[in-house]
């Protein structure tokens, strides 16, 4: 019995960080479901952590910061808008887009890039406001990203 059961335990351990890299729910056309970019790029503890900022230094970036993380916000809701409007519109995922639909992507994909640029904006503001090596530590991080574009992540590219 104690056998059963030591093997069992065993087995289910072995099985964990399996069943943690799985996906939780399909993506679109049977792939993996990819979660939408964070509302927020990092904290400002963590990147004066990550940079070794000194308390001026920190203080010197927290306006571009701020900003920074408000476009973040404000894609993160527009994303979460545009994600209701389409399921209400009752779009079922790897269903063709009508041409009108397919108008408003386009509107909504230029309108993304918007906030990204903007985003851009406050990052070379921080970057701008840092040592050489603070830099070449912010170029090794992921950079902040409101959306995904088509491709970025293995699908078809932009036509």
């Amino acid at each position: 019995m104690r056998r059963l059961f030591l093997t069992a335990t065993l087995f289910a351990l072995a099985a964990l960080p399996a069943l943690a890299q799985t996906p939780s729910a399909p993506g679109p056309n049977g792939g993996p479901r990819f979660q939408p970019p964070p509302d927020h790029w990092m904290t400002i503890d963590s990147l004066g952590q990550s940079l070794g900022l000194s308390a001026a230094e920190r203080t010197k970036i927290t306006p571009a910061y701020t900003a920074l993380n408000g476009v973040m916000k404000d894609a993160a809701a527009r994303r979460r808008a545009i994600r209701e409007r389409i399921q209400a519109s009752g779009f079922t995922p790897g269903q063709e887009p009508t041409p009108e639909m397919r108008a408003r992507m386009d509107s909504v994909r230029t309108e993304m890039q918007g906030f990204q640029a903007e985003a851009d904006q406050w990052y070379a503001a921080i970057r701008n406001n840092l040592t050489p090596a603070q830099q070449a530590k912010l170029d090794a991080m992921p950079k902040p990203m409101v959306f995904r574009p088509r491709g970025a992540m293995g699908g078809p590219p932009p036509q």
